[in-house]
């Protein structure tokens, strides 16, 4: 299963980098694979090297805009369902058949929007 890196992991990747360790060395001691170290240092690694807090608050930042993203994309499937002349139970067997990440109470607010 997929986790975000914590900002007292991404602390720690900034200590051990500044100690001199390998991203394989930081990887082990924070017990997630060596590309996850790869990847966190070349997406928050600016011009003056990585720093844990912005590297944090980019990260908040793109999981609310992915979020948001996703969202708009459920309602623009509904919207859709509703266009090709789908009812609301219709919709409802649909989306929890294809998208069981949803909860019922999530399906049901979607639906609730576009009536």
């Amino acid at each position: 299963m997929y986790r975000q890196l914590t900002e007292e992991q991404r602390i720690k990747i900034w200590a051990l980098r500044k100690e001199g360790k390998s991203q394989s060395e930081i990887a082990t001691q924070l017990n997630v694979h060596r590309s996850t170290i790869s990847r966190e240092l070349a997406r928050n690694s600016g011009p003056y090297g990585y720093e844990p807090h912005m590297a944090q608050q980019l990260a908040e930042y793109r999981k609310q805009f992915h979020t948001q993203i996703v969202e708009r994309q459920y309602e623009e499937l509904i919207e859709q369902l509703k266009l090709i002349g789908w009812d609301s139970s219709q919709c409802e067997r649909f989306m929890i058949q294809f998208y069981p990440e949803l909860d019922i109470s999530d399906i049901h607010q979607l639906l609730e929007e576009h009536v």
